[in-house]
């Protein structure tokens, strides 16, 4: 398929559960800051009422009782995968083979394998995929990223995350399908902290090596609901994550992360547009308030896509960041991303923690090339 698409992107979603509601409600944004780059034309779900429902949410928008309806609708451009982790493959290889483009929710596949057939056949279809690793577009983690490679921060010394939700098959994240082990790839770890492994590698730099010891309390056989993961750079630096999914139903989602460098620390108790906890080796600390934060990202995130200043009024929220660069990307205003070798490097670096957890020992990222 050509690119740049004339005229709205004209999209399809498969899936209208917990994610693809929220994907339509930020292409709804997308279009509002820029009218006429995006529609929602198609969407499918196993449960027809629930497809419904989201159909009327746009004007002209029709259900589709299977997702190879789309595939075979010529004035289609592209999909967005949201369906459970096993359902992923089957879907983008056909969606390749039809030559629409793709947008798929992490985790790409129920293994790395899987994950990079479905980077090849896009490659080989000449069209374009993007993966929802969506902390890349976190306001609070890019300024981090930035400040913390700043020549004056010195070297890195330590980084420290904690990622804790309600375990996701009730409350906020109602998607029972995650303690089924047949549709899902594994439990936090996977389904949840492949966000955090993606977005301390893309912050920081390559992993080297990673120790991981996993429990499961109460979830199905292969499905944790805890994960304590210990990293070593590839710059010598070290840093350690831990992943847990509790029963605390009215806790919010919660990532809390610390870096040190040798002057500098910083802290933030939310993914989301901040404030940051700052400190430098000749001061006090002090915060960077939400505004000010939102200033520095919207510095960072136009100085690298222009394109995306009809959103700004909504960077706030990395969901509705990360879908206005693939209509963008479809649009020929930028380049896409985070590909889906993107996804497959992610999902590698979570393997390697699930391969240490079995083994009882540490795994270097070489011995799974």
């Amino acid at each position: 398929m050509a690119l740049p698409i004339v005229g709205p992107v004209r999209v399809g979603i498969i899936g209208a559960g917990l994610i693809g509601r929220a994907h339509s409600l930020m292409l709804r944004l997308v279009c509002d800051g820029a009218p006429e780059s995006v529609a929602v034309t198609r969407v499918h779900d196993i449960d027809a009422g629930a497809a419904e429902a989201l159909a009327l949410k746009w004007p002209g928008a029709k259900v589709c009782a299977q997702a190879e309806e789309m595939f075979d609708d010529a004035s289609l451009d592209a999909v967005f995968i949201c369906t459970p982790t096993a359902t992923h493959r089957r879907l983008c290889l056909a969606a390749a083979a039809a030559g629409k483009h793709v947008f798929c929710e992490k985790p790409l596949a129920m293994n790395s394998a899987e994950a990079d057939e479905m980077r090849a056949a896009l490659e080989r279809a000449g069209v374009v995929g993007q993966v929802g690793l969506v902390l890349r577009f976190s306001p609070v983690y890019t300024v981090i990223r930035a400040m913390a490679t700043e020549e004056a921060a010195g070297r890195l010394i330590v980084v420290t995350m904690r990622d804790d939700q309600d375990f996701p098959i009730r409350g906020a994240h109602p998607s029972a399908w995650r303690n089924e082990p047949r549709a899902t790839a594994g439990g936090t770890l996977i389904e949840h902290s492949v966000h955090d492994f993606d977005a301390l590698a893309w912050m920081f730099g390559p992993i080297r090596r990673l120790y991981c010891r996993t429990r499961n309390l109460n979830g199905a056989a292969g499905i944790e609901d805890f994960g304590a993961t210990e990293f070593e750079f590839e710059a010598g630096f070290h840093g350690q994550l831990t992943s847990v999914w509790h029963h605390i139903l009215n806790r919010p989602s919660n990532r809390r992360l610390e870096v040190f460098t040798e002057n500098l620390f910083l802290a933030c108790d939310t993914d989301g547009s901040g404030p940051i906890t700052i400190q430098r080796a000749d001061g006090y600390e002090e915060k960077i308030e939400e505004a000010e934060v939102m200033r520095r990202y919207e510095e960072l995130m136009l100085g690298e896509r222009p394109c995306l200043s009809p959103l700004r009024h909504s960077f706030q929220i990395p969901y509705a960041v990360e879908d206005a660069v693939f209509i963008a990307a479809l649009r020929g205003q930028c380049e896409p991303g985070p590909g889906l070798e993107v996804g497959v490097a992610a999902q590698r670096l979570v393997e390697a923690a699930y391969r240490s957890a079995e083994r009882g020992a540490p795994v270097e990222m070489t011995d799974l090339k």
